[in-house]
């Protein structure tokens, strides 16, 4: 074994090691929707495909249910049988997380040179932004993946693999129509670059995602559901002020950008300087890397979900150009390698850095959650509808407490689509602006319990501490669990 290799297989565990480490830094899982996708899975489990999602009791769900991320609910079954289910989904996301590591450094080594492969690898550990999307249980980690494996198989035409997975990405995730897309960019540049073209690419990739579809056992409410998540909130992401959206629709402040994907702007320099200086010929691959990179790159601006699912694709692009700029003899002197791993040292020490913090995020915010949800689960009796001020409050409730039912789930549109008044009224009482957040509680929803956080939805806990009609029955610094009279 070669000096190289020996060193590319040391990074590799350690890879693995930081994986390890990231996931399991704190006791909780990472984000909301991981306590929601395991007990989806146990539901899917015990109650089968075709069932009425009772939890989102005002939500599209309830009435029209149709899981969009099916194919993972399917591979997380197994962790269900876990004593505790959230420990078993912890398992599943750092296995995840790891086959995503070591897919990307199988894809990449085809592509990049063997001599900076070390350097590239490490580069996936360079934003703790990305690692804490990775290291959260929801199919995100996968799909990354089977994006990055799509724009390979696209490149060298392998039919039935493109068409297996697009019918996989189809039901795991609803963005799997970007697998069309992909293809007909690739198409595209691959007409002007080697004057030939291959419709199959995207006749294949049509098909797969189409199958899909059709094969789905929630079809044909899974194209709503599609209709919904794919093309309504985007639209409401540039139509602000329509519905409330989660913090991954919003782009990163420029702070940010720099501090949690430092390569990326790293990268996009080293990119023009080595097209100022050198001027090399990029081959068909970096062409594609590059273009895609730069689609993402742009689209980053306009929402940061946009840097975590292009970040191993702009990655991609600057291991392709680099390697193209090598050829045929050149080679990284003494004054580079040693700037280079002074880079590494900083970029390291700020991942990390990183890493820590939102560990701690996730140990107190989601802690607390938890604790509210154990609560709930020991004093509120079964049945009874739950309000939430948060619409994302649900994530955490129904998978911490599931004998009770909440208003909705997963994107307030399922919400706002089912009746938009409601919702109005919905969010009206959530932020205090209802002069008498009582009687329409009561008469209006119809609970006689509820959770209001106190970061954002002050106003109404301070209208329940006035109102003798409501009892605080369990009060911590995040937020109240309350009862009506």
């Amino acid at each position: 074994m070669s000096k190289t290799s020996l060193f590319t297989a040391l990074i590799l565990i350690l890879g693995i090691t930081a994986l390890f480490f990231v996931q399991f830094s704190t006791p909780t899982l990472y984000d909301a929707d991981g306590y929601l996708h395991i007990r989806m899975a146990e539901f899917l489990r015990d109650l089968g495909p075709r069932y009425n999602f009772h939890w989102a009791r005002f939500s599209t769900f309830n009435g029209n249910f149709a899981d969009k991320d099916f194919l993972y609910h399917v591979i997380l079954i197994p962790f269900t049988f876990f004593k505790n289910i959230f420990s078993g989904v912890k398992i599943a996301a750092f296995i995840f997380a790891c086959l995503l590591f070591l897919g990307f450094y199988h894809i990449l080594r085809k592509y990049a040179d063997k001599t900076i492969l070390p350097f590239l690898i490490l580069c996936f550990f360079f934003s703790s932004h990305f690692l804490q999307a990775i290291s959260s249980p929801r199919p995100m980690t996968i799909v990354i993946l089977i994006n990055l494996l799509a724009v390979h198989l696209i490149i060298n035409r392998k039919y039935a693999w493109i068409f297996l997975t697009a019918l996989c990405y189809s039901l795991i995730h609803v963005t799997s129509p970007l697998i069309i897309l992909y293809a007909l960019i690739i198409e595209i540049i691959r007409r002007f670059d080697k004057k030939e073209i291959y419709p199959k690419t995207i006749l294949f990739s049509f098909l797969g995602v189409l199958a899909g579809f059709l094969v789905h056992p929630n079809f044909p409410n899974n194209f709503l559901v599609f209709y919904l998540n794919s093309i309504l909130v985007p639209i409401y992401t540039i139509k602000t002020g329509v519905l409330e959206l989660g913090a991954e629709f919003f782009p990163l402040n420029t702070r940010e950008y720099l501090l949690q994907y430092p390569v990326v702007i790293t990268g996009l320099i080293s990119i023009l300087y080595i097209a100022i200086s050198k001027m090399p010929k990029p081959r068909f691959e970096t062409k594609v890397f590059l273009v895609l990179a730069a689609i993402f790159f742009v689209l980053s601006f306009t929402c940061q979900r946009y840097l975590s699912h292009g970040y191993l694709i702009m990655l991609m692009a600057f291991s392709c150009y680099v390697s193209d700029s090598l050829k045929p003899k050149n080679s990284f002197g003494k004054i580079a390698l040693a700037a280079a791993s002074l880079l590494i040292i900083l970029l390291s020490i700020n991942s990390f850095n990183g890493g820590r913090y939102n560990a701690l995020v996730a140990r107190v915010i989601n802690g607390h959650y938890e604790a509210v949800g154990r609560w709930m689960e020991k004093n509120i009796p079964r049945g009874e509808l739950i309000f939430h001020a948060n619409w994302s409050d649900s994530q955490y409730f129904i998978g911490l407490n599931p004998k009770n039912d909440y208003f909705v789930t997963l994107d307030p549109v399922y919400m706002y689509n089912k009746n938009p008044e409601l919702y109005k009224i919905y969010r009206a009482v959530s932020f205090g602006n209802t002069p008498d957040p009582y009687t329409v509680l009561k008469n209006t929803f119809n609970v006689k319990y509820g959770y209001a956080g106190k970061n954002y939805f002050n106003g109404l806990v301070e209208q329940i501490r006035k109102d003798t009609r409501f009892t605080i029955l369990a009060e911590d610094k995040f937020g109240i669990i309350f009862k009506l009279i």
